[in-house]
């Protein structure tokens, strides 16, 4: 389904913590994509420790959501604050995920077009 809306869709995790609680962001994040539009999920909380590798083999639900996310071309970014508060660097995170910081957020949010969801 192609979708005539331009723009991107900024997904921050900012209070969802849990498997849970970041699964409903996801149903968001993918369904945007696969709209065709161009999606960023941006972890700046607890939410980082579900993207430390391994993690998520111990929930198949987040774990499938989350490779569906990014086979449909969702970009997962980490924050490198919350990754140190949770002791983890950018080794410790699940393929297809990286850092990047605040800045890199806002702009992309802030663009023309450019949309907000915060979990």
């Amino acid at each position: 389904m192609a979708s005539d809306i331009a723009g991107k869709l900024v997904v921050v995790l900012e209070r969802a913590a849990t498997a849970q609680e970041v699964l409903s962001a996801l149903r968001y994040a993918s369904t945007t994509a696969a709209m065709d539009m161009a999606v960023e999920v941006h972890a700046v909380g607890a939410a980082v420790a579900l993207l430390r590798r391994g993690a998520e083999a111990d929930n198949s639900t987040w774990h499938a959501a989350l490779a569906q996310s990014l086979e449909l071309g969702v970009a997962w970014f980490a924050c490198p604050q919350a990754l140190a508060a949770h002791d983890m660097t950018e080794g410790d995170l699940a393929d297809g995920v990286t850092v990047r910081g605040a800045a890199s957020l806002l702009a992309a949010g802030m663009a023309p077009g450019g949309r907000f969801m915060v979990f």
